[in-house]
C-alpha cells in the first residue's frame, strides 16, 4: 500500500523466476514502443543492464549497496563475500561456466505441502500428523471436517491415536506453510492466517522509530493491518455481508478508511488451494535455476546470475530524440504535440522505470545469494547437509540490509545449481530446536552421531538411552534421555533391550 511504483516494479520483478522473467519482459517490449533491445555504449540513451540502479529507491525497492557495478557485459565486477574471500559472480552473458539448466519436474501441489514439512523441525508422528491434514484438504486448500472426525479416521483408517490437541498442534504447523492461508478451517480463518503473515513480515514497534517517510509509510501500513485484523476477528459477519456503514461505526474510522480496508482485504486470496486442481492435471513443470553455483570442493566458490533469454534494453534513441524536440519547444506546442508529448514522455518513463527495476532484481538477487553462501560456505564446499548452519532470514537481513519481505520474495521462487545439483534456496536456512542449555540442537548433526554410537556399542551390553546421552553431551551434543528417545524411534532404532545380542 505504501511502495512507490518504481519500488512495486522491482518487488514484482523479484518475485518471478527466470522462466516467468522472460514472458514479462517480452510482454514489456511489446506494450511500449520507447522499450528496445540492444546496446549503444556511445549514445546517452544507453540503459541496459549494465548500468546503474536508482540509488534514491536502492533501499525500499531490494538494491544492495555492497554490490559493485556492472560492466558493458553484463557482469559483476569486484564482488566479494562478507568473510573477505572472493566469489566471482556473472550474469548469464558474462563467462559463467557451461551448465546444463532446462530440468523438468512433475511435483504437485500436494507434494509441494509435503516437502515443506522437511522445513521443520517435527517428529515423525507429527510428520504423520501434517501429511494426514495435507490429504484432507478441500478444493479451497481448507481444512472443513472437525478435527474429531480426523482423530477418528487416523485410528480407524491409519491405526493412530492421535488427539484433538496433538491434530491442532499439527494443523498449526500446516498453517505455517506456502501459501498463506492453506489449512485454514474457514474463509474467516483463511483471512486473519494471511493478515497475520503480512505482520509478522514488517518490522516490530520497537524497531520503526524516526520520522523518515519510508518509516511513516510503514508505520501506516502496519496500523492498516491491524485494523483489518480487527474488522476480520471481530466484525467478520459486516464484512461478510458488504456493510462498510456499520463496519465503520464498528471500527471508529471514516468512509474513505474502510474503503481502503475492504478493497486491502478483496486482494488477499480467500482460495489458497486453488492450485490442487491443476496438480489434477499432471502440468509438466520446468525448473530453471536461477543461480548456476560451481565449486572446487575446497576454497573456491563461484556462481553466475542466470539471465536466460532476458537481453539487453535501453530506451529507444528515436523517442529521446523526440522527447528533447518536444522540451525545446515547450512554450509552442499544439494541442495534438502536446498530447504526443505526453504520451512520449509517459513511454520514456516507463521504458526507464522497468530497466531500473531489472537491475535492482539483478542487485537484489546476487546480494542475496552472496550472502547465503557466507553463512553455508562449508554445505556449498561440500554438499555434506550435516554441515548446513541455522540460518533464518533475519541472518541473511542483517548481512544485505535488504527488507525482510524482499527476501522471502527471493528463498521462497528461487532455485539454484550446484554442482550439477538442484537445490531451492529454502533448502539452505535451517530451522533448529534448543536443548535444556539454550543451545541449538540440528538433526543433521544429532542422527549421525546417534548412529555412530550405538553402531559401535557393545550388542551384548547395549547402551541406555541416558548412556547414549551422556555419550552425546562429552561430544558436543547436549540432549536430554527423552531427546535420545524420540530421535532414536524417528531413526526406528530398537530399544537396549531389543538390540541385545548374545
Amino acid at each position: 500500500m505504501s511502495l512507490t511504483p518504481q519500488q512495486y516494479l522491482t518487488v514484482k520483478l523479484v518475485e518471478l523466476p527466470i522462466t516467468d522473467l522472460e514472458g514479462r519482459v517480452r510482454d514489456e517490449l511489446y506494450e511500449n514502443v520507447a522499450l528496445e533491445e540492444g546496446r549503444d555504449l556511445d549514445s546517452d540513451s544507453e540503459l541496459s543492464l549494465s548500468g546503474d540502479a536508482d540509488a534514491d529507491n536502492a533501499d525500499d525497492a531490494g538494491a544492495d549497496p555492497n554490490v559493485d557495478t556492472y560492466n558493458a557485459d553484463g557482469e559483476v565486477v569486484g564482488v566479494t563475500n562478507y568473510d573477505g574471500d572472493d566469489i566471482p559472480v556473472y550474469t548469464s552473458r558474462g563467462t559463467a561456466p557451461e551448465a546444463e539448466i532446462p530440468i523438468g519436474d512433475t511435483r504437485s501441489f500436494i507434494e509441494e505441502l509435503q516437502v515443506q514439512i522437511g522445513e521443520y523441525d517435527v517428529t515423525e508422528r507429527e510428520r504423520q500428523l501434517i501429511e494426514y491434514l495435507i490429504g484432507s484438504l478441500d478444493g479451497r486448500g481448507f481444512v472443513d471436517r472437525p478435527l474429531t472426525s480426523i482423530s477418528d479416521d487416523l485410528a480407524f483408517y491409519q491405526d493412530i491415536e492421535a488427539s484433538v490437541d496433538e491434530i491442532e498442534a499439527a494443523l498449526h504447523v500446516l498453517q505455517q506453510f506456502e501459501p498463506a492461508g492453506i489449512g485454514a478451517r474457514n474463509l474467516q480463518e483463511c483471512l486473519l492466517l494471511q493478515i497475520d503473515r503480512q505482520l509478522a513480515q514488517l518490522p516490530c514497534e520497537e524497531n520503526l522509530k524516526g520520522t523518515d517517510g519510508y518509516t511513516a509509510r510503514l508505520c501506516q501500513q502496519k496500523r492498516m493491518l491491524k485494523l483489518e485484523r480487527r474488522a476480520i476477528a471481530d466484525h467478520f459477519k459486516l464484512f461478510e455481508r458488504n456493510e462498510p456503514a456499520r463496519l465503520a461505526e464498528a471500527l471508529h474510522v471514516d468512509h474513505d478508511t474502510i474503503r481502503s480496508l475492504m478493497d486491502a482485504i478483496a486482494k488477499l486470496n480467500p482460495h489458497p488451494g486453488r492450485s490442487l486442481h491443476e496438480a489434477a492435471d499432471d502440468r509438466l513443470q520446468t525448473i530453471v535455476p536461477d543461480f548456476i553455483i560451481d565449486t572446487d570442493h575446497e576454497s573456491s566458490i563461484s556462481f553466475s546470475l542466470n539471465m536466460g533469454e532476458v537481453p539487453p534494453l535501453r530506451v529507444s534513441a528515436d523517442y529521446l530524440q523526440q522527447l528533447d524536440s518536444y522540451q525545446k519547444a515547450d512554450g509552442r506546442l499544439t494541442h495534438s504535440q502536446r498530447e504526443a508529448y505526453l504520451y512520449t514522455r509517459q513511454k520514456v518513463e516507463s521504458a526507464q522505470m522497468f530497466i531500473t527495476a531489472l537491475q535492482q532484481r539483478q542487485q537484489t538477487l546476487t546480494s542475496t545469494l552472496k550472502a547465503i553462501i557466507a553463512c553455508q560456505r562449508e554445505f556449498f564446499l561440500t554438499q555434506d547437509d550435516s554441515l548446513l548452519k541455522p540460518m533464518r532470514l533475519a541472518d541473511i537481513q542483517q548481512r544485505t540490509g535488504l527488507h525482510y519481505s524482499t527476501i522471502s520474495r527471493v528463498v521462497n521462487s528461487k532455485y539454484a545449481l550446484l554442482d550439477g545439483t538442484l537445490y531451492s534456496l529454502k533448502h539452505f536456512f535451517l530451522r533448529t530446536r534448543q536443548n535444556a542449555q539454550g543451545d541449538a540442537v540440528l538433526k543433521t548433526k544429532v542422527y549421525p552421531l546417534l548412529s555412530e554410537i550405538i553402531e559401535h556399542e557393545d550388542k551384548r551390553e547395549p547402551l541406555s538411552d541416558e548412556r547414549i546421552s551422556q555419550l552425546m553431551t562429552e561430544r558436543g551434543q547436549a540432549i536430554s534421555r527423552r531427546t535420545v528417545a524420540k530421535y532414536r524411534n524417528e531413526m526406528k532404532i530398537p530399544a537396549a533391550t531389543l538390540r541385545r545380542r548374545v
